[in-house]
């Protein structure tokens, strides 16, 4: 399954101060071809000091028995029939009835000449991009391994997750000159043997391994789009910067839609609306744009989440909270701004006011400037950022108030804000839901009223 994990609010901020504002997050599969190879290498063993004395040992005494040598080291027999065979295959002795180990001239050269270099027989695995088939970094055996995507792999529903948004290049003969170039300095970095000679036979699975595309733009309203790694706690482009220069043209091309899907589930028909980007389709470059729809598309869009989000809840007898962007009882255009590269929604009086909505969800995304609509990664669009934007005085004050709260103010201290406007202050205080400074600021005033009245009628009254 694609699960993306990135701390989304660290990483907007961390895009931020390289000026780059985030406007989405797109989905991609890239192909990856898994090599599962026979090679011939040549390398030093683990066990280079023991295979020595067998073959030393078997030299001086013209062969020699196992069970004689196990005796004579303590080591179990099994060990040294393990050694022999490995070393029978290199041409180093023979093994006779499972018992003795006999020398061959081979062997004598292993022995006396310091520079042999032993012939090994392995099965070795390479990953590949599918597209070029060049060898991939060492990160896609390590960190990556966990986040590669089989073609026969499927989700808990039975569908399968395997869709490369570009089409694979099939391998050829040729591909394994494309390992054997790598230079033996450089072979660590791709998890290729330093002893590797050559490539005998292969066979090879498809793979793809999820990419996220972040599409932003710049302070001077530059769009940019780039591959970046998003299976981490944090981004990281780095080792996705080779493949970045060779999709350069398409990833300009890369563009966000709304799209109504048919599908098939049970013999019945349904429709579902999503946002999808349009790898799939013939595209021609736009790079400047991210956002290929008008607002009636996303009406729709918006309406069908928040159906489906309800329906969900109503099945499942679960008790959530709806994002607060699908939870208007009506679109409203006027309060929304969609164009070319930047979506908005406009914080006024009127959309504040609207009954149903989470008062505090839209406080906090008016003081974050922004929100977002979240899907399913596999959909080929994970995040959508909208910008909040604050539209009227009356929403400001209810920010600034509900910002002044966060640091635990006395109701003294908050009137004197309000130049002592508690009638005002009482009404901000219900819009935010702030019930608990409701109920103390209506304690003081009675308190207060209480005591001038005490001092106005019965403390001037005794001093006169």
């Amino acid at each position: 399954m694609i699960q993306f994990n990135l701390n989304i609010d660290l990483f907007y901020e961390l895009e931020l101060k390289k000026d780059s504002y985030v406007k989405a997050i797109a989905c991609i599969e890239y192909p990856i071809i898994h090599i599962i190879a026979k090679t011939k290498e040549t390398t030093e063993e683990d066990y280079d000091h023991l295979d020595r004395f067998i073959v030393d040992t078997a030299s001086k005494s013209d062969g020699i028995n196992i069970e004689n040598i196990a005796d004579l080291t303590g080591i179990s027999p099994s060990v040294f029939l393990y050694r022999a065979k490995e070393m029978e295959k290199q041409g180093l002795v023979t093994v006779e009835n499972l018992e003795r180990i006999n020398i061959e001239k081979q062997g004598l050269d292993f022995l006396n000449d310091l520079n042999f270099e032993r012939q090994i027989i392995k099965t070795r695995s390479f990953l590949l991009d599918g597209v070029s088939h060049a060898p991939l970094p060492s990160y896609f055996y390590k960190e990556g391994k966990e986040n590669l995507i089989s073609d026969s792999e499927k989700d808990k529903r039975g569908i399968r997750i395997f869709n490369p948004a570009i089409i694979p290049n099939p391998p050829d003969r040729n591909l394994k000159s494309k390992i054997l170039e790598i230079s033996i300095d450089e072979r660590a970095n791709f998890s290729i043997p330093v002893g590797l000679k050559d490539i005998i036979d292969f066979d090879f699975y498809l793979m793809t391994y999820p990419l996220a595309v972040v599409l932003s733009k710049t302070r001077e309203g530059r769009t940019k789009k780039r591959l970046v790694d998003c299976n981490g706690f944090y981004a990281d482009d780095e080792c996705v910067s080779l493949l970045q220069k060779e999709l350069a043209t398409e990833l300009n091309k890369t563009e966000i839609e709304i799209a109504q899907l048919e599908i098939n589930k049970e013999g019945k028909k349904h429709f579902l609306i999503q946002v999808q980007n349009n790898w799939a389709k013939p595209r021609t470059e736009a790079r400047n744009r991210i956002f290929n729809f008008e607002w009636s598309k996303f009406q729709s869009f918006v309406e069908y989440q928040r159906n489906q989000l309800l329906t969900y809840k109503q099945n499942i007898h679960l008790d959530f909270e709806i994002p607060w962007l699908f939870e208007l009882s009506k679109i409203r255009k006027e309060n929304f701004v969609i164009e070319e590269t930047k979506i908005q929604v406009l914080v006024n009086k009127k959309l504040f006011e609207t009954d149903g909505l989470n008062k505090k969800k839209i406080l906090e995304a008016c003081i974050r400037k922004r929100d977002y609509i979240r899907q399913k990664p596999r959909t080929g669009i994970w995040l959508i950022f909208i910008d909040v934007i604050i539209a009227d005085e009356f929403v400001q004050k209810l920010v600034d108030l509900f910002q002044i709260l966060q640091t635990k103010i006395s109701i003294p201290e908050l009137l004197a804000t309000r130049t002592n406007n508690f009638k005002e202050l009482r009404e901000q205080l219900i819009l935010i839901e702030r019930f608990d400074y409701l109920e103390e600021l209506d304690i003081h005033l009675f308190l207060h009223s209480r005591e001038s009245a005490y001092k106005q009628n019965y403390l001037v009254l005794k001093n006169e």
